[in-house]
């Protein structure tokens, strides 16, 4: 009896393809075996673009998936991202940066009209002047320290990056879709902050890249508890327009972040914290005020919880400056308010207030540099971190300005910061012609002072995980606010306007 086979078992572009998957798994497998966690890793990550790009791209303009692709990182690994480069014989390219160079390549190249748009914003013409006079500087610095004065100057060049957040603010449609994205970011960031503890092993095991010394891809902290407290207003007001996501997962998600700030133990949002009871408060915002509030209860009740359930197993959770103890952290909120114990104060008080010296001291020392500044390349202080590398920027953003563009500098930063805050506050006093956006124009103002808030009290513009995100959602702002004004009572949420030429 003969057994009848198909000719395509015989078809040697069967075995040819066979052969490859073979060599591509052996390949997989020994680069798993040898690099576990860089391959998994990288694994990870790009299954998450490829999940963005086949979620958004029936949705956004290619421009817009590659903002996606940035701000992403941005927000969530933060330095890390910063200092992820690709390039050749010597010369590394910010990755994160070269995605938003392409993005706004891509949209300029169709809609210059959005440039001409914004410059009739007075806070852009403030930005658009610290810019051209970061660029005098420029041409006498970057001769004498290269690379280094174009680094020390990112605070004001990523300024550039304001007109990609206005086009999805004109368009209602791609504002949902950021919405919706942004909600799982925060989801990401709540999780990834909650790993803080182990984040000396995560750095061991990341793989590292930067242009002027490497740095752990995976284990940075530096920005997420800001997105913490943003993130946790974001589920309270506008998650629930986006989704039929139950209440109290929403409520558990909010508190969660905000019970994730005992992690990162960053004071300075203690004090937003507060701020945003007191905005909410002369705001008139009474429903937002209790959602808050309710979520402050929770959040302590989750930490409660978690801190009760640790000790029982013999589990200790170390935060980025004690342990995570509910003593701990209310000897730390007695800091900020400077009360308790004067020989309590941590070290960063007494390092912060040298720091401050330093800069005052060079920003007086000559004519030039208290008017206009010293400029770009140099750093402005004296210190080391742990790992033994320079920091070069005071922890205070606008002293940084008056370092680096003097009084001229800070008086178009400080009127900058005016300026945007009377854009906001005038928006939101007519919150009955709002609608729909009223919520999206308060959080997006709170995040603006809580951003302000973290860079009196850390170098968060002078790197591009707080610059790009701070004047991409500057950018969103207009673009909504300009849009409202040409088409008042325009819905948000099931819209399907499109773009609004001014």
């Amino acid at each position: 009896m003969s057994i009848p086979f198909s000719d395509r078992t015989y078809d040697p572009r069967v075995w040819v393809r066979v052969l490859f998957g073979f060599a591509l798994a052996t390949a997989l497998g020994a680069l798993v075996a040898s690099y576990p966690v860089a391959v998994l890793g990288a694994a990870g990550a790009c299954l998450a673009l490829y999940g963005i790009f086949r979620w958004c791209h029936e949705r956004l303009e290619f421009w817009q998936v590659l903002v996606l692709f940035a701000l992403t990182p941005y927000l969530i690994l933060n330095y890390g991202f910063d200092n992820l480069a690709v390039g050749a014989g010597g010369v590394q390219v910010p990755v994160g940066e070269a995605l938003l160079f392409a993005a706004l390549a891509l949209l300029l190249g169709r809609q210059w009209w959005i440039v001409r748009s914004i410059t009739a914003e007075s806070s852009v013409v403030c930005l658009a002047a610290l810019l051209l006079l970061s660029c005098a500087h420029l041409i006498v610095d970057v001769p004498r320290y290269g690379l280094y004065a174009v680094r020390d100057s990112s605070m004001f060049f990523e300024a550039v990056f304001l007109p990609l957040g206005v086009p999805w603010g004109m368009n209602p449609r791609a504002t949902q879709v950021l919405l919706r994205w942004m909600f799982f970011v925060f989801v990401l960031n709540l999780l990834y902050s909650w790993t803080f503890s182990w984040g000396e092993q995560i750095r061991a095991w990341s793989p590292s890249s930067g242009v002027f010394h490497p740095v752990p891809l995976f284990g940075n902290y530096w920005q997420n508890a800001p997105f913490l407290l943003v993130g946790a207003l974001f589920c309270i007001w506008l998650a629930p327009s986006l989704g039929r996501w139950p209440r109290w997962i929403l409520v558990g998600l909010a508190a969660a972040q905000l019970g994730g700030l005992a992690i990162l133990q960053a004071r300075s949002m203690y004090v937003g914290i507060l701020l945003v009871l007191m905005i909410l408060l002369l705001l008139g915002e009474s429903k937002k005020l209790a959602g808050f509030v309710s979520a402050l209860a929770w959040g302590t009740g989750v930490l409660a919880v978690l801190l009760l359930a640790v000790s029982v197993l013999g589990i200790g959770f170390q935060g980025r400056m004690g342990p995570v103890q509910l003593s701990f952290i209310a000897d730390q909120a007695k800091t900020v308010l400077n009360v308790g114990d004067a020989n309590a104060r941590f070290s960063h008080e007494v390092d912060r207030s040298r720091w401050y010296g330093e800069v005052w001291d060079r920003v007086r020392s000559s004519p030039s540099n208290l008017i206009v500044g010293e400029g770009f390349g140099q750093a402005l202080i004296t210190f080391e971190n742990e790992e033994g590398i320079p920091v070069r920027q005071p922890h205070n953003s606008s002293l940084t300005v008056l370092g680096r563009l003097g009084f001229v500098g800070l008086s178009m930063w400080v009127l900058f910061i005016i300026l945007t805050a009377l854009r906001y506050i005038r928006a939101l006093r007519r919150g009955h012609t709002l609608g729909e956006w009223s919520p999206l124009i308060l959080w997006l103002f709170l995040y603006f002072v809580l951003a302000l808030l973290f860079t009196s009290v850390q170098p968060a513009f002078e790197f591009s995980h707080g610059a790009i995100p701070f004047y991409f959602f500057l950018g969103l702002t207009i673009g909504v606010l300009r849009n409202l004004e040409n088409n008042a009572g325009l819905p948000l949420f099931d819209a399907v306007a499109q773009p609004v030429r001014p």
